[in-house]
């Protein structure tokens, strides 16, 4: 029946969708959005497909290995005979095939709301699914249906330990469906990541697929500047050029956490770049202008702008830099004396330790400021950095040369088919959709949530807030619940511990870097009395189990110590509880003191410290005004991105891109 039903001579039913090829030059990309928005939007085509992919997933139920082998192989037959890929036959067909794999691969069998989520991101489009309900099985489809091209799936996550992780899961269901599996890691060789890029669906921390691009495009780029004809002889005599490139041409990529690493991680660009070992040769340089700038005084001799990060001379403070002229012309300087100063200045008033960076074995560490998680290999630009480990008295390393770098948004758009899941798009489909050409569509939760958000608690100081949070913390450790405190920063995480301490409770502290162990202790949160701090993101995508003493206590509690600037990182941290049916409570915490109120509405900061109660109290209006001010905060922070993009797309056209390969930026 089903070889029947995959014969290459039958046509695509009639609506199906057209291809639109995403490596449109065009910077708005909202007509193919809405194009996919159509049938996803329609819940009879969805409906259609689930009761057919079930009916189907029937007749292939405890069939062999070699049958589901099989099964692959007429649907890439299916596939090669014209039929798009977001074809209803064939996702229905694909989905029988993923349904039974999983079954017999882990016993599981794959709730509609998986498939449903699995479907949309078939099709190109984002998933919005809930927090819980299974985002890395609901992956599988989607990969498995845009690998049957035999041009390779990326599948990209927010980290090296998640894709490892998924890939180690997954490679069972794919392997009895007769496809293969890759993992990359920054370390890998380039036999290895070829290896791993010849896999039908390869698995990697979504930077990784940059920079190999940017190193293909390097590698292609010294290919052209060699002697007229060099590759055509290079083939003659048998040295394939194409053997030292890394990846074959873009494909299909699949976004773990979309809304992570397509729009908060797009404000930086992919660079890539080298660097030297030892010492800077303008070490001593950055020393002196930290000593200096000690010296400096605020508003006298230097201004300092919180909310766009400048600090400016004034003309005091430049005459003041230039009183010792011998700096002006030292042989060392690789930019004018002053902006050492400025960068010294920066350092000390702009970046905190433990808030924007860490140090750790004599070096510094940046911090996500989203996530809280730490780049073990990331490095400041334009002696940013080294001003930071000269302010550290830390030992003062080269500055990186830049090589190439590319946007994410531009990388991104490179690939012909494109998807992706989260349980926060809301908020992003304008920015998804001008951007990526992608829709968003929402999954029904599986069962009605139990999440209770109660009352928010407001204080006049950070201090008072934190005694709050201990106080909370301590009646519900008595009871037996379980109670995950996140934090926004690594700095706020030590305040919390040092308060849990001093009121004598055992706890757990996560310290931002993404890996097995903080994934282990994320999933022992739900235990009766445990008490986890962690930066609001640590963790993410570890299911957090409840225990039954805990489920019947009314299931785990989750403090907002403040609020981010997202809203969307807040819905993400409270959505770690009443997961799944599951019971559970969140509560905000806000003091006067908080970043998001001092920085951008201080006129809420006048408002907290005009009540008459004395340290916490409760009002609704708090919260209205509290979303306003993270609205805007986003509104600005995607005017910035999509400038950066049209800045990119005109830089683009006006490059020679038989210069550049594919348009890569060589700096």
């Amino acid at each position: 029946m089903i070889a029947a039903a995959l014969s290459p001579k039958t046509e695509p039913i009639a609506g199906g969708f057209t291809h639109i090829d995403r490596r449109s030059d065009k910077v708005d990309r909202s007509p193919v959005a809405r194009e996919r928005r159509r049938r996803l939007s329609d819940p009879k085509w969805i409906a259609s497909i689930l009761n057919e992919t079930h009916t189907a997933a029937r007749t292939m139920r405890d069939c062999g290995i070699d049958q589901l082998r099989q099964h692959t192989g007429r649907l890439k037959q299916y596939l090669r005979s014209g039929i798009a890929t977001d074809d209803q036959r064939l996702l229905t067909l694909a989905g029988a095939g993923v349904l039974e794999s999983i079954r017999q691969a882990t016993g599981l069998d794959l709730f509609d709301v998986q498939l449903h989520a699995g479907i949309i991101v078939s099709c190109s489009a984002v998933a919005e699914m809930q927090t819980g309900e299974g985002k890395t099985l609901a992956g599988v489809l989607p990969a498995y249906v845009h690998a049957l091209a035999g041009r390779g799936v990326h599948v990209a996550t927010t980290n090296d330990y998640l894709a490892s992780r998924d890939r180690e899961r997954l490679t069972p269901i794919f392997e009895r469906l007769g496809m293969t599996t890759g993992l990359l890691t920054d370390s890998d060789s380039l036999s290895q990541t070829r290896a791993a890029y010849e896999a039908d669906v390869t698995y990697a921390a979504g930077h990784v697929f940059g920079f190999d691009y940017l190193k293909d495009q390097l590698t292609l780029a010294q290919q052209a500047s060699g002697p007229v004809g060099s590759v055509i002889l290079n083939r003659l005599r048998g040295n394939d050029p194409d053997a030292s490139l890394r990846q074959r041409p873009l494909h299909a990529a699949i976004v773990d956490e979309v809304d992570h690493v397509l729009i908060d991680d797009a404000v930086s660009p992919l660079l890539l770049s080298s660097s030297s070992q030892g010492e800077a040769a303008d070490a001593a340089i950055h020393l002196q202008a930290n000593a200096l700038g000690q010296e400096l005084q605020a508003d006298r001799d230097f201004v300092v702008d919180q909310k766009a990060g400048v600090v400016e001379l004034t003309a005091a403070g430049f005459d003041r830099c230039y009183t010792d002229v011998t700096m002006a012309v030292d042989r060392q300087l690789i930019r004018p004396w002053h902006e050492y100063v400025v960068l010294a200045l920066r350092a000390a008033h702009l970046f905190q330790r433990d808030v924007h960076y860490v140090t750790a074995e004599d070096k510094v560490q940046i911090v996500d400021p989203s996530t809280g998680r730490i780049f073990e290999d990331r490095t400041w630009s334009d002696g940013l950095h080294q001003a930071v480990l000269a302010a550290e008295n830390l030992p003062i390393t080269p500055e990186t040369e830049p090589l190439a770098k590319i946007t994410r948004q531009r990388f991104y758009r490179q690939y012909a088919m494109l998807g992706g899941m989260t349980g926060t798009a809301r908020g992003c489909e304008k920015e998804f959709a001008f951007v990526y050409g992608l829709p968003v569509a929402t999954v029904p939760l599986r069962l009605q949530s139990r999440r209770q958000v109660q009352a928010e608690s407001i204080s006049n100081t950070e201090s008072d807030k934190i005694a709050a949070i201990g106080q909370e913390t301590e009646s519900l450790n008595r009871q037996g619940r379980a109670v995950l405190i996140g934090t926004l920063n690594i700095a706020q995480s030590l305040c919390v511990a040092e308060e849990l301490s001093r009121l004598g409770l055992d706890f757990e502290l996560l310290n931002g870097v993404q890996d097995a162990n903080e994934a282990a202790i994320i999933s022992k949160a739900g235990r009766s009395g445990a008490i986890t701090v962690a930066t609001n993101l640590a963790g993410r995508g570890t299911d957090i189990v409840l225990d039954e003493h805990v489920r019947r206590l009314g299931g785990l509690h989750v403090i907002v110590t403040e609020r981010h600037s997202l809203a969307r990182v807040d819905r993400q941290l409270i959505g770690r509880c009443a997961r799944c049916g599951d019971p559970g409570t969140a509560r905000f915490y806000t003091s006067a003191d908080d970043a998001l109120i001092t920085k951008h509405a201080p006129w809420i900061r006048r408002a907290i410290l005009r009540r008459t109660e004395d340290r916490s109290s409760v009002s609704n209006s708090w919260d209205k005004s509290l979303a306003r001010v993270q609205h805007s905060q986003q509104s600005k922070a995607t005017s910035m991105r999509l400038q950066m993009l049209k800045l990119d797309h005109e830089t683009e056209s006006l490059l020679d891109t038989s210069q550049s390969p594919e348009g890569c930026w060589q700096l």
